[in-house]
């Protein structure tokens, strides 16, 4: 069949359709996807310095911190590590976002659920008076970064020409961490994995976990 015996009728739906594609392509091209800092900001608050370490002689290498200061901070990711630890209702769903065997199960109240393995700790300086906020990290197994308990991630690693050095939205440090809830797959797919790797405007925000006092 010849364009000429070709319905003018289907002529132009098929260039309407184009058109509609060639239109969608270019809202696509002049709105791209929110960074990483960007929605790091939505949804935990402006960016704030902190040290992230593996061990406590890591923090001790660094020299940024007294032997005190680092022990203490260790200390308390593992004590509060059983009530922060993010909560998955099944193992598979904790190691794809944490890694095949970097996750272990506990009970508590009756319930059983999966963690992530605690692979380091965070220092934060407290914004409205003197001293350091500490906290656990988690190593996540899709990008390798560093994510708090409340799901905030750590970006811009080596800022300032420090190794150790990162940034993390200031409600990571600030605000108390909470109990976590137990997720579930369509609790973490629905927000685009562990922390909401989404721009909150079009995911509705944090969803699965209960963090942060929220």
């Amino acid at each position: 069949m010849t364009e000429s015996t070709v319905p003018r009728r289907r002529l132009r739906s098929a260039a309407a359709g184009l058109s509609a594609a060639s239109a969608l392509a270019m809202l696509s091209a002049c709105d791209p996807q929110p960074s990483d800092e960007q929605v790091s900001r939505e949804r935990y608050g402006a960016p704030t310095e902190v040290a992230a370490f593996n061990n406590v002689d890591e923090c001790k290498a660094s020299g940024a911190f007294a032997q005190v200061t680092c022990e203490e901070a260790a200390r308390n990711a593992a004590a509060e590590d059983s009530k922060t630890a993010p909560r998955f209702a099944d193992r598979d769903v904790c190691e794809d976002q944490f890694g095949a065997g970097k996750c272990l199960v506990r009970n508590e109240g009756g319930q059983s659920f999966f963690v992530p393995l605690l692979t380091g700790f965070m220092i934060g300086r407290l914004l409205n008076g003197p001293g350091y906020r500490y906290s656990g990290l988690y190593r996540s197994g899709r990008d390798d970064r560093y994510y708090t308990p409340g799901g905030a991630w750590l970006y811009g690693g080596g800022y300032g020409g420090r190794g150790y050095s990162y940034q993390v939205g200031s409600r990571a440090v600030t605000a108390p961490v909470t109990t976590q809830r137990i997720q579930t797959r369509s609790s973490v797919v629905s927000r685009g994995g562990f922390g909401g790797r989404v721009s909150a405007r079009s995911s509705g925000g944090w969803g699965g976990g209960r963090s942060f006092g929220g």
